[in-house]
Parts: structure tokens; sequence; C-alpha cells
């Protein structure tokens, strides 16, 4: 056949339009290239087979004949049984074979394979994916009158094997994608259930303790149990809030802080002693690592508030702002209350122990101080929003 035959980019161009069809059955797609490309290089037969998961065997996904419309699939070749023939397809780009009995890489499929299907040339293209051969292309002649693969053929062979190999390959990512898809959705249902039974077993602990604060006998004890069951509610909050929402690593901290404070509120509720609560809060995602720390210890500075600042006060205020600061998080809490004496012992008065030790945990610096206009807590630590100096912090 001469070299000009073949209008190589006009070829390449039909079958990367057939590349591009979204075909469920590969079995029709293995037939449209088969019939184009035999047809223009004037063989009769085409193949494609791939490696199974061992790479010992390769197994035909496709194997047209042109001379009687026929199409056959899972014949497998073995690798122990023809193993010149896989040497070659591992380590050449092509295997050409004008005659596959005179061969050497070829010889040893004439019995099983060359002989039943007629065949006497083959040009076989190795499948790559990404650099790892996959499986193997076959251009195959039958007859008795062997066949010279011109350059010109090869080139367009190598042209349709990469046509191929893309499809494949395409094949193969919407696979893997759907796969994964269905893997992330179930780590994501098995995460969401998570949170929700933490939250029901917290909602559980929260019920036992609000029981036994029922059946205190002093009001000292029973607000003991208020307290421990507010911070419980706090940290079953986040879990809840996680839970309704699509991310499992951040919070609004809007959402969640504004719905907590009002739970404090509520806790401490007075007909007599009412108490005007100013709250500002910036609208940003809080890392679950930073969200729960600072919620306890909110908790822990409200409550405080609430027990010790407005004694025989009833224009009583309570301001909170948490914002981000450049890379800083900053959480000021402010009251108008009668601030607390030099004289008490701060670290049972106010929990200062439970409030270092969140603060340690945040990597963050914090200040308590006492003035005629009540008090003022503030704390600023590194908002950890990916971009947070890794630099830690000392502590007051």
């Amino acid at each position: 056949m001469p070299e000009t035959s073949i209008n190589l980019l006009a070829e390449i161009n039909s079958l990367s339009k057939i590349h591009t069809l979204k075909r469920k059955d590969i079995d029709a797609m293995m037939i449209e290239f088969a019939k184009r490309i035999l047809v223009t290089l004037r063989i009769e037969r085409m193949s494609v087979w791939l490696f199974n998961k061992k790479k010992d065997a390769v197994i035909s996904m496709g194997e047209y004949d042109l001379t009687n419309a026929s199409f056959v699939k899972e014949n497998i070749l073995h690798k122990n049984k023809y193993p010149q023939y896989f040497k070659s397809i591992n380590e050449n780009e092509i295997l050409l074979a004008p005659n596959i009995f005179k061969n050497q890489c070829t010889v040893e499929l004439s019995e099983d394979y060359s002989l039943p299907n007629g065949i006497i040339s083959l040009m076989d293209i190795p499948l790559r994916i990404g650099g790892e051969l996959v499986g193997v292309m076959c251009f195959e002649k039958k007859g008795t009158v062997e066949k010279n693969f011109s350059k010109n053929e090869q080139v367009f062979a190598l042209s349709t094997a990469t046509v191929f190999a893309s499809t494949l390959e395409a094949r193969y990512r919407r696979a893997l994608q759907v796969k994964l898809d269905k893997e992330l959705k179930e780590k994501n249902l098995l995460i969401k259930e998570i949170h929700h039974r933490v939250k029901n077993n917290l909602a559980i602990v929260s019920s036992l303790l609000n029981l036994q604060s029922s059946k205190s006998k002093d009001d000292f004890h029973k607000k003991l149990f208020e307290e421990c069951k507010s911070k419980v509610d706090s940290i079953a909050s986040i879990h809840e809030l996680i839970y309704r929402t699509k991310s499992f690593a951040e919070i609004s901290a809007k959402e969640y802080f504004t719905k907590m404070l009002k739970s404090i509120a509520e806790l401490h509720f007075n007909k007599e002693h009412k108490v005007k609560m100013t709250i500002k809060i910036k609208d940003f995602l809080l890392k679950m690592e930073q969200a729960l720390p600072i919620a306890l210890l909110a908790n822990e500075v409200m409550t405080n508030i609430y027990k010790h600042a407005f004694e025989n006060k009833h224009s009583a205020e309570i301001s909170f702002n948490l914002k981000t600061k450049g890379k800083a998080l900053q959480l000021i809490i402010a009251d108008n209350g009668k601030g607390f004496s030099h004289s008490i012992n701060k670290n049972e008065t106010l929990g200062f122990d439970i409030i270092k030790g969140l603060v340690e945990k945040l990597n963050g610096v914090y200040s308590y101080e006492n003035g005629t206009t009540g008090t003022l807590f503030t704390l600023e630590c590194l908002f950890k929003n990916g971009n947070a100096s890794k630099n830690k912090l000392s502590l007051v």
C-alpha cells in the first residue's frame, strides 16, 4: 500500500471524535474503532487485550474480525505460556511480525492463537497509562500473504493506540471517581453518625446531672450540678451543630456562641435581677480544635460573672465580643459588676485553674482585669485558618 494512501490527520481527527462520545457500552466503542481502522489499514482483524491484576496474563476486551463481522472477548493469554511475546510487548514500543510463524517473539502464539484465527502478520502496540503497561492493541492480517506495515501505518497505529489509551484512562478515572465518591459519602455519614451519638450520649449525661441537681438538698450543690450541666451542654451543642452542617472540621462562630450565650442566660435567669447582654460576634468559621476550649472558657467566665458580679445590682450588663484581628483571634468579655476583691482567693472564686488550662491549650494569652466599673476578661490566640504562625504565645 502506498505511503500516501492514509490521510493521517483526518483519520486521527475522526478517532478523536469517537473518543469524546460517552458510551455506556464499551463493546460498541471497540467495534467503532475497529471498523474504521481495519478499512484504513486494509487488514481483517483487530483486538485489544488488558493485563489482569497480577500482570501474569492478558484478557481480551474485544476481538473484531471484519471478514465475518464477529466480535468476541474475554479470551486469555497466560504469560507463562508465551514468555517471549510478553517480554517483547513489555520492552518495545511496537512489535512487528510480517510472518508470525518466523518471528521469535510471536512464534509461540502459532498453535493456540495464530492458526485458529488465520493470522499471518501482526503489528502490536503496547498500551500505557501514566507510563505503566496496561495492555496491548493488536492489528492483524489474515490469510497467507504477508504484510509489511509501512512507517505511515505504524505512526497511524501508534496514534490510534494513544487515543484508545486516553479513552481507557478517562474510563478508569470515572470509575475511580465513582468509587471515591461512594466511599466519601459513607465516611461522611459515619462521621455524622458519630457526632450524633456523641451528642445523644452527652444529652444523657446532661439529663443525669439535671436529675441529680433536682435531688440536691441545698442551693450550693444544686448550682454545682447546674454548672456542670452547662459545660456538658456547651460541648454537646458543638456536636449538634457539626451534625447539621456539611463541614466536620469547622463551625460557624456566630451561630454557635450566640446559641451558647442564650443557654447560659436562661440557666441564670432571674425575674428580679435582669441582665442586659450585648453580643458582638463576627461571622467566621472556627476550627473544632479551637471552638471547644474557647466555648468551655467562655462558659467558665460567663458563669463566674453571673455568680459573683451582680449582687444587689439591678442595672447589670455583660458584653461579649468575639472577632478575628489579622492572624489573631480575640475574645473580650466585660461586665459592669462590683469586680472581685483582692482578699478573695481568685483560684477558687473565678476558676482560674480551668481558665489557665484552657488558655494554655489554645497557646494564647489572657488577662482578667478588675476595675471600678467591673471586670474585663481578654483572650488572644492564633487564629488557625491555615495561615496562622506556629509560634507559641507565652502565658501571663
